[in-house]
């Protein structure tokens, strides 16, 4: 059966609206696009060094966003394809921010037309493509032809014209024309902040350990290559730059701040030896969860973008909110760890796996160094949490090996007299408060683990009984060893088999 096969036109709708729930992510895929213009140009000798730019240009009044590079742009006789094509991007993941050749379209579900406006050097014309987003829109509501393909749509919305252009001239613009309000993507301080973080920018100037990061990073071998991005609202121009300050604020109420004391270096090794990623942490006095957003938590970042946002770390961390607590950048340097199409992780490959497991190490270490710190703020409450950590061990030991009816009831007073003292100890600010709570979640889960603790070591790892069963099967392989039969450990293994299958 030789039948037709018709990629649907609602395809387009899940590769722009669909896929970009986040509206500010236009800035991110054009501008990423716009770094590999620059790069390219710059290897090409089109462009120096340091004379790149990008210009976000801001117009609410106008209803418009125009976003310009000077990179090497695109050739008239590539434009069309390049621009138009969905899916089929010439870029690859090992040099390319960009490399899927989706995000071009980013911006279709906020504005009523886009257009794109580009020069490659040496030519004498530009080219210009405009897509009419309003009437993409209609055609995609339009249920009459289900038949309609992708490719059929796309050819009734796009116009390519060309003007005169000098042929030294390399750039590319695109322009958002009848931005939708409610995306506020012409809201100046959203605006400033997503760039700030999410874009390859260089730290602040005033951040005074920028520079240091830079070159501790840079005898890693890893080079971290920021860009010129300002951006224009009004009369104003604003460079952008990452948000990281020397002090951080931790407790808003108390007017209390955190300062940085030092930057370590954070490696992750792959299994053959060599550097997955490399990055820095902030060294602080872990005096409380960061409250500015900007600035909070372990990133991840490749081709110094940013991978999902400040939460994206906290499933390293056994308790999540620790994340907050720290401050710091993960530059990914494996070709293997790949953006996935959302940006907001990588591809779940062997090379994230490996990564992964090395960040949860790192993440343990936080979470010691900042139980380390919060203990040493306050003596009370670091004598009842050694108290609780000698029961919690004393107990964690008994049921691994077996526990005995005496053993049970000295450990259930020891675990009593710890809960009593952590609950008893006054907390100092919200640090102590937060540990007190994890000592009392790590008391209930152990006082639940031990009430289905038997005298048989192997039977407490069985998980999936519940207590009583566990009690039920404690008593059955009690009395067969009261029978005295010559395979009665033989038969209670058997039995432990059969459970734990």
């Amino acid at each position: 059966m030789n039948e037709k096969i018709i990629i649907g036109k609602h395809t387009l709708e899940s590769l722009t609206s669909g896929m970009y729930s986040d509206p500010y992510v236009v800035f991110r895929e054009y501008i990423q696009n716009s770094v590999d213009s620059i790069d390219a140009a710059i290897d090409n000798g089109t462009l120096t060094t340091g004379k790149d730019q990008i210009v976000v240009q801001l117009r609410p009044t106008e209803q418009e966003i125009i976003i310009r590079d000077n990179g090497t742009g695109i050739s008239n006789t590539e434009a069309e394809k390049v621009l138009i094509s969905i899916g089929n991007s010439q870029k690859t993941s090992d040099s390319s921010r960009g490399f899927r050749g989706i995000g071009r379209l980013a911006a279709l579900s906020y504005c009523k037309q886009l257009v794109f406006q580009t020069s490659y050097p040496g030519e004498s014309k530009a080219t210009i493509i405009s897509i009419d987003a309003e009437k993409l829109s209609g055609l995609l509501l339009d249920s009459s032809d289900i038949d309609v393909s992708v490719v059929d749509v796309l050819q009734k919305v796009y116009e390519v014209k060309t003007k005169p252009e000098k042929e030294k001239a390399h750039y590319f613009i695109v322009r958002l024309i009848g931005v939708d309000e409610n995306s506020r993507l012409n809201d100046y301080d959203e605006v400033v902040d997503y760039l700030s973080q999410n874009t390859p920018v260089p730290y602040d100037p005033t951040f005074v350990w920028g520079k240091e990061i830079c070159n501790r990073l840079r005898k890693e071998g890893c080079e971290v290559q920021s860009y010129n991005i300002v951006v224009q609202f009004g009369t104003m121009v604003r460079a952008i730059y990452k948000p990281y300050k020397d002090k951080v604020l931790v407790d808003k109420g108390k007017n209390i701040y955190d300062s940085i004391q030092d930057i370590e270096i954070v490696k992750i090794a792959r299994p053959n030896g060599s550097l997955a990623a490399v990055g820095w942490l902030a060294k602080t006095n872990y005096m409380g969860s960061i409250y500015d957003k900007t600035v909070k938590g372990l990133r991840l970042r490749k081709g110094n973008i940013l991978i999902g946002d400040h939460q994206t770390m906290n499933v390293a961390f056994k308790d999540a909110r620790f994340n907050g607590w720290s401050m710091g950048e993960i530059y990914a340097t494996d070709k293997d760890l790949i953006p996935n199409a959302r940006r907001d992780n990588f591809e779940k490959n062997q090379a994230y796996f490996v990564l992964f497991e090395q960040l949860s190490l790192l993440a343990a270490t936080i979470t010691k160094e900042i139980r380390s710190a919060s203990l040493k703020r306050n003596s009370e409450l670091s004598n009842a949490m050694e108290q609780l950590d000698k029961a919690t061990k004393f107990a964690s030991e008994a049921i691994d090996n077996g526990i005995t009816s005496v053993q049970k009831g000295t450990i259930t007073q020891k675990l009593k007299s710890a809960h009593d003292a952590v609950s008893n100890s006054v907390a100092k600010d919200n640090t102590d408060e937060h540990f007190q709570e994890i000592a009392f979640e790590e008391l209930d889960m152990l006082i639940g683990k031990f009430k289905g603790a038997t005298s048989y070591k192997a039977l407490n790892t069985i998980g999936k009984l519940s207590n009583t069963e566990k009690k039920i099967l404690e008593r059955v392989f009690n009395i067969i060893d009261g029978m005295r039969i010559d395979n009665s450990e033989s038969i209670i293994d058997e039995i432990i088999n059969q459970f734990s299958s």
